[in-house]
């Protein structure tokens, strides 16, 4: 996705970080293990949090095992155990099924780099279409609505944002949850798990337009804080509404207390996003070291963005 829903790292206790860096790895495994070792490219902090998240508001809690990772084959690493985790799964499919259409998007402003990538990862997007054809379809209709209202050019804040918002919404409200859940319970987790995936994907958009302001005035780009003219206070108000919105309905699912991702999520929704828009939104010549201090100073799981395609 986007990189934008992560930890405030320096925030989370040793035991939690090991934990958050296992989902990462098992995500990244079960993209290997369920498309291709390419495929790995377009893995993403979004998406591991969906995994995390979706694990616990099921119940079922991978176990972890240690594997070898094929970038660092020293040694071996704590992961999810992703043929135990649907939400793994689920999430890898989440990431291809961005990725093309991320893909897409960047070909269409230019991005030639980045385009070249859809040829090798072409097998991928078939099987994802074959995996989720719900998902993709929603997918697809919440970006044609999307490159709808950024062809117009509409001087509103809140009209792509609301459209990006309708596609996280469809991706959390049709995860998988355990079938032996009654009916009231699942109607009410995806009722609460569809406010969430809205206000966090217009806070996703929202970072990733201020993020991208200045590049995209540059190259003539459509970015909605351009076009409208707003002011880092409007930026402000925006992200930090739609952040707490989001944080109202995380707040609303039902987990077991025993969850071993608790702290770690609370992390995300009480500190990570709000220490993200700080990161954004610093001074272009402080925004490395403000990125550096959310992260923690280094991330030995996550690879830089010389290593892999992360679909940012």
């Amino acid at each position: 996705m986007y990189g934008y829903v992560r930890p405030n790292i320096p925030e989370l206790k040793v035991r939690e970080k090991q934990r958050y860096d296992a989902w990462y790895c098992g995500l990244c495994r079960s993209i290997g293990k369920r498309y291709s070792l390419l495929s790995r490219l377009v893995l993403s902090y979004d998406s591991a949090f969906l995994a995390m998240l979706l694990s616990d508001v099921s119940g079922k809690f991978s176990p972890c095992a240690k594997h070898t990772c094929p970038i660092r084959p020293l040694g071996k690493k704590k992961v999810m155990i992703d043929s135990e985790s649907t939400a793994l799964d689920y999430a890898a499919d989440v990431c291809v099924i961005l990725a093309e259409f991320k893909l897409k998007d960047d070909a269409r402003d230019g991005k030639k780099l980045r385009s070249a990538a859809k040829l090798p990862l072409a097998s991928a997007f078939k099987k994802a279409r074959e995996f989720a054809p719900e998902l993709h379809a929603a997918v697809s209709d919440s970006i044609a609505a999307l490159n709808a209202i950024e062809s117009e050019r509409e001087p509103s804040l809140d009209l792509a944002a609301n459209a990006f918002g309708e596609l996280m919404k469809s991706v959390l409200r049709l995860a998988p949850l355990p079938s032996d859940m009654d009916s009231d319970s699942e109607q009410r987790t995806r009722t609460i798990l569809s406010e969430l995936g809205y206000w966090l994907g217009r806070a996703i958009y929202f970072l990733d337009a201020w993020d991208d302001r200045e590049e995209d005035e540059r190259h003539g780009l459509y970015n909605p804080f351009l076009i409208a003219g707003a002011s880092k206070e409007d930026a402000d108000f925006e992200i930090n509404y739609s952040i707490n919105s989001a944080v109202s309905a995380y707040n609303l699912l039902d987990r077991s207390e025993a969850s071993p991702d608790r702290a770690i999520e609370d992390n995300v929704f009480y500190q990570g996003l709000f220490a993200m828009w700080d990161s954004v939104s610093s001074d272009r010549k402080n925004k490395k070291a403000a990125r550096r201090g959310l992260n923690g100073g280094s991330d030995d799981t996550a690879l830089s963005k010389d290593e892999r395609m992360d679909i940012e």
